[in-house]
This record gives structure tokens, C-alpha cells and sequence, in this order.
């Protein structure tokens, strides 16, 4: 039996529907927003763009295509923007307190922003027609990872990069270390302890090596792996293979 366009439509809306949901509790609200923009220059200070100025902006011409999936707020647009000025420059993201900021900062950089679930994302650009895709503390959000990989794999050049950036699993008293609060503490509320587990979950859910074996199994080879912060998160560079 072969689904109507109305049928599609409405799973489509479910599916939107849920994984808003999802990153609603995931974030915890709008406030994340201004978490993601206070922490850039942390994320994405100098050994980030060595590492971009090796492996990615060393391999294209003057006008590269960027994209950069889950783009939050969009400051990234305008820092590709700054250090590559003829670059075109796409970003994607579907919270509507992180496409405000991300339209704004698009019409600084001279970019463009879509907005979508990037579970079932196709930008409409061509196959094969950009040189690098940015995932940057993505993949652990998505109910699965495949939809936005395989985009990704269908985006890029033979040359292109796929670059990511996540938190990759590691033990449970190390990822508390540095808590504002004792999750032990008679004190803690129900809710901060309850916080702070459902979060590690979530941030812990794959290793270096399941991202490895899910990328070769995509059409990827791993070029570059690097952990980072005692091995909690990782800066992960792929080719088509």
C-alpha cells in the first residue's frame, strides 16, 4: 500500500513533534540558547581551527561550500565568514529559539539557514556540491544518527570533510567531576540528581568506535580521531571513502 501525501505529512509533523520534545528536555528550555553562545569561543578556540585549517580549509579553493548541521545560533556562519570571505555558507536547524538568532546571524554572514528535523533533512543543494559539514554536538541528540550522515555522505565532494564534534562515553564519576552540586548531597533536589543522570545518558551514548563503525558503514573513512577534555568528547574528521 502506497502512503498518500497527506499520510506522509502527518508523520512527518509526529516525528517533528517528538524529537522537538525531545530537545526540549534535553536542553531544558530556551536558556540553552544563550549557553550555546556563551560557550563558542570555548568550543571552537584555536586548536579547533588548526585542526579545520589542516584538514578541511587546506583541501578547497577560495570559494568553498559550508554547511554546518544543527547550527544553533548561527555563530558559526559568521566565523567561517570572517576567516573565508568568499566562502557560501548554508546552516540547519529546527528549535525556533535557536533559528531567530541563527536567520539574524545568516543575514550578517551573507548565509543561508534552513529550517528542519535533521533526522529526515535534504538541503536543496546537489549532490556532491559541498567541501564540508560541520556536526557539532549533534549526534547524541538524534534518535538515530543514519538520516543526517547519509545527507551529509550525499552533500559532500569526493574530497569533501565531514567534521564532528560530540561527547563520546566515559565513567560515570569522571563525567560528574566538577558539579556545581554533590549529586550525593542530602541536599541535591530529586530534580538536579534526576538532571544530571538523564544527561549522562545522553551524553554518553556512543564510544569513539561505534561513531567509527557507523561512519564506515555510511560510505566514510575516518582520517583524523582526537578526544578531547580526558576523553569526554572527541573532534572526529571523515572523507567519502
Amino acid at each position: 500500500m502506497i502512503a498518500t501525501l497527506a499520510q506522509l505529512s502527518y508523520v512527518y509533523s509526529m516525528s517533528k513533534s517528538k524529537v522537538e520534545e525531545q530537545l526540549s528536555v534535553h536542553h531544558g528550555g530556551a536558556h540553552f540558547h544563550d549557553l550555546m553562545v556563551d560557550s563558542f569561543a570555548r568550543r571552537f578556540d584555536d586548536s579547533f581551527w588548526k585542526l579545520w585549517q589542516e584538514d578541511v580549509a587546506s583541501q578547497h579553493g577560495d570559494k568553498p561550500v559550508y554547511v554546518d548541521l544543527g547550527c544553533g545560533p548561527g555563530l558559526m556562519l559568521n566565523a567561517w565568514r570572517e576567516r573565508y570571505s568568499g566562502a557560501v555558507l548554508h546552516g540547519a536547524d529546527l528549535q525556533s529559539y535557536m533559528l531567530e538568532s541563527a536567520k539574524k546571524n545568516a543575514v550578517l554572514a551573507d548565509a543561508v539557514v534552513h529550517e528542519g528535523d535533521l533526522h529526515q533533512l535534504r538541503l536543496p543543494l546537489a549532490d556532491a556540491s559541498v567541501d564540508a559539514v560541520l556536526l557539532s554536538m549533534v549526534l547524541h541528540e538524534m534518535l538515530e544518527p543514519i538520516g543526517v550522515l547519509r545527507e551529509a555522505r550525499r552533500l559532500l565532494k569526493p574530497a569533501g570533510r565531514l567534521v564532528i564534534l560530540d561527547w563520546i562515553r566515559a565513567p560515570l564519576s569522571q563525567y560528574l567531576q566538577g558539579d556545581d552540586e554533590d549529586v550525593f548531597s542530602d541536599a541535591t533536589s530529586f530534580e538536579k540528581r534526576m538532571d544530571r543522570f538523564t544527561h549522562f545518558m545522553e551524553h554518553n551514548k556512543y564510544c569513539s568506535d561505534d561513531l567509527s563503525w557507523i561512519l564506515q558503514q555510511l560510505g566514510f573513512e575516518v582520517r583524523r580521531l582526537a578526544p578531547r577534555n580526558d576523553g569526554q568528547h572527541i573532534r572526529l574528521v571523515a572523507v567519502p571513502a
